[in-house]
């Protein structure tokens, strides 16, 4: 039996973000839309790319995602879950649509030490930052999720 979960995405799990995980996320969308959630986020090295860690806001910084509305299978949370790892903890958060909407939404927070060499994203826009110095986002082998 399906479920609709209200999942916040803001890196490599965003729809449009051209990876595995964004294409995986894609396939289970109702809708989705432009959101911001309170949060600071940075840029880690990971693997083949680039991947972020959100931390609990701090002066009043927002990361810019997208707020999925998902449908999503028995089992296929959990498999979210083990795919963001142990260095993230899936939270209810309240995210704020770009038309002023106000949410409840799942998202996944940094909670582990973050590694020294990560990059500070000061607008909250981990895509647009993407963009902006050439790099690749993280994205899963063949073999994986």
């Amino acid at each position: 039996m399906k479920r609709v979960c209200r999942l916040f995405v803001y890196g490599t799990l965003q729809p449009q973000a051209g990876t595995r995980m964004g294409q995986w996320i894609a396939a289970r969308l109702i809708r989705s839309e432009p959101a911001s959630a309170p949060g600071r986020i940075f840029a880690v090295r990971g693997g083949n790319g680039w991947f972020p860690a959100l931390l609990p806001p701090r002066g009043g910084k927002h990361v810019v995602g997208t707020l999925c509305w998902l449908s999503l299978g028995p089992g296929e949370l959990a498999l979210l879950d083990r795919y963001e790892g142990c260095e993230y903890r899936r939270v209810a958060a309240p995210v704020r649509t770009m038309e002023g909407q106000r949410e409840v939404a799942q998202l996944y927070l940094w909670h582990t030490t973050l590694p020294h060499d990560v990059e500070a994203i000061a607008d909250g826009d981990f895509l647009a930052w993407l963009r902006r110095t050439r790099r690749s986002a993280f994205s899963t082998p063949r073999n994986g999720t």
